[in-house]
């Protein structure tokens, strides 16, 4: 390895230097843009000296007479960037003057306008396009994201008195460090050890780049496992986005894409509860580093067989619609509305190995949604969730009944009845939260609908509901007079009975009234409980001229019941 500092002459030495096919596309942004010029131009105003990062060069075979050529390992999003405002400035210049800065855009002869840079899949057309292009009128309808930089650039260098000076002093001021890697070394190494501006790669750039160098080093068919196996689950734009998507996932939030690597490596028993997430693309190169050619390309294949799997996982939303019979939906309405991530790798094994038994893939994940539902209604810690379902996976690819593996696995940390019953009673440590009643109410109004269908009744809603206290949380104005024992109202309040679900909230002036005004209203307000009355858990309020501690008591006790029809760990 060699390393020096340079400037963009470095450029005008190589014949080609190529982007590999599965590095990712260009990402850059105007944040970039903007800090890339504004440090350049401010470096030029002041003649002072400043560094872009280093660019790292990998020697690559060639034939006689083909010259030079590297494999552009890190760097590309600097090096496109500023090869972009090169190009801005270039198409500036008188003719004559072009000749002296054409080698460090094209290669040679530079009178064809053959870019020097031969860019990755995705931009190798769009990158040709700009640096062919006569002016920026040829190219100023793109929307392509290098065409949007060409355009930023056009527009930023009009601040400048002097287009060739400004040009002259970038490409020979050192602003790189440049490091030259011999055919026989590990870029790897070097790639991952660099902290250079721009977005920063994801665990799952590093986790493609090595698979993919690995699977040229075996002599696979590299592009055809690329373009079958990762190209058609991860990148494709249709998919994209699900993968970039950010999730929170305790106090960090993580690609889609990194979270399910993540679950995969569990399941298949590489990533030990000892490794750090920071580590990942670390630990899935020490796994892969030793492979032959048929068990690299199986690795491939099963990221993709899992990935399928896991991108079709429910996405929960505001819009999403819910019915009780949609088992597998009601899971995954339960996990976020707990924010329980860690049983991720559970899910998606038992999702694979029950793929076709889908009555033991309801009753497993049945399990799953009572244990999590019930340890998150008694404030249970979950502190060891990770340790918990990874081992449990680990079980079941050793089981012959993975239902039966998993229940044993689950049974002893499941809360008793009477600690449920109390949690909803509000009777032990904890009141019961408005979030969590809200979730269990939700869900015993769709099971009513679903065990008494009948033509009138919506067996589908969305999650949008208001939870209401019925014995209101300010009650010392208006309730004084009412019929329970004012040294147990606090309980009364937080029990499950004296809470409902309304399809809008209810005004201050109204939700804190005595009882007939709040069912009825005044008549100065629009909202009140009857107005709001869309479900069954509601209307079965309607009749009530008073309502007190009997009525919570009784209703508590019905509500109860009904929770444990749906949810027994059976």
């Amino acid at each position: 390895m060699k390393a020096n500092e340079n400037n963009f002459s470095f450029m005008q030495n190589e014949e080609i230097i190529e982007i590999p096919f599965f590095q990712r596309p260009y990402v850059w942004k105007e944040d970039q843009w903007e800090q890339l010029f504004d440090d350049l131009l401010n470096s030029y105003t002041n003649k002072t000296e400043h560094f872009l990062g280093s660019i790292v060069l990998k020697q690559v075979s060639t034939n006689a007479g083909e010259g030079s050529k590297r494999n552009l390992i890190d760097g590309q999003q600097r090096l496109t960037t500023f090869s972009i405002l090169v190009k801005s400035l270039y198409d500036k210049l008188e003719d004559d003057s072009k000749v002296d800065y054409a080698g460090y855009l094209f290669k040679r002869p530079t009178k064809n306008k053959e870019p020097k840079i031969k860019h990755s899949k995705y931009d190798e057309a769009i990158f040709s396009k700009i640096l062919k292009a006569n002016c920026y009128d040829d190219i100023m309808n793109g929307k392509e994201k290098l065409i949007s930089a060409y355009k930023y650039f056009v527009e930023k260098i009009k601040v400048l008195d002097n287009y060739s000076e400004f040009l002259q002093f970038i490409v020979n001021s050192n602003l790189w460090v440049v490091i030259n890697l011999d055919s026989n070394e590990d870029e790897q190494k070097i790639f991952d050890s660099i902290n250079t501006a721009g977005l920063k790669l994801t665990a799952t750039d590093i986790i493609k780049n090595a698979l993919f160098a690995k699977a040229i080093s075996l002599n696979c068919d590299y592009v055809t496992l690329y373009q079958k196996y990762w190209e058609e689950v991860f990148e494709k734009d249709k998919h994209r986005k699900f993968w970039e998507q950010e999730v929170a996932t305790g106090r960090i939030k993580r690609v889609q894409s990194e979270i399910f690597l993540h679950a995969f490596a569990i399941i298949q028993g590489f990533f030990s509860l000892e490794d750090n997430l920071e580590r990942l693309s670390e630990v899935y190169k020490n796994y892969f580093k030793d492979f032959d050619k048929e068990k690299l390309e199986n690795f491939i294949k099963d990221i993709h067989k899992y990935a399928m799997v896991y991108k079709n996982f429910p996405h929960i939303t505001e819009k999403t619609i819910f019915s009780f019979e949609k088992f597998e939906l009601r899971l995954f309405h339960i996990l976020h509305q707990t924010s329980t991530n860690t049983i991720i790798p559970l899910i998606l094994y038992l999702k694979l190995s029950l793929i076709s038994r889908d009555n033991d893939l309801e009753k497993s994940f049945f399990l799953l949604e009572t244990f999590i539902l019930t340890n998150w209604l008694c404030c249970q810690s979950t502190k060891d969730y990770n340790k918990l379902f990874a081992g449990i996976v680990g079980k079941l690819k050793n089981c012959n009944n993975i239902f039966e593996t998993l229940k044993e696995s689950l049974q002893d940390r499941m809360p008793g009845a009477k600690e449920i019953e109390q949690a909803l009673f509000s009777n032990g440590d904890h009141c019961l939260t408005n979030n969590r009643a809200k979730l269990i109410l939700f869900w015993i109004e769709l099971y009513r609908r679903h065990k008494n269908q009948n033509k009138q009744d919506i067996v589908e809603l969305n999650y949008i509901y208001t939870l209401e206290h019925l014995i209101p949380q300010s009650w010392e104005t208006y309730w004084k007079d009412a019929c329970f024992n004012e040294e147990n109202v606090e309980k009364l309040i937080y029990q499950i009975g004296n809470m409902t679900l309304l399809k809008g909230s209810l005004n201050n002036s109204i939700k804190n009234r005595e009882w007939i005004i709040k069912l009825n209203g005044d008549g100065s307000r629009k909202n009140n409980i009857t107005s709001c009355a869309d479900l069954l858990i509601t209307k079965e309020l309607l009749d009530k001229q008073q309502w007190g501690e009997k009525e919570v008591d009784k209703r508590s006790k019905q509500l109860i019941k009904e929770f444990f029809e749906i949810w027994q760990f059976k």
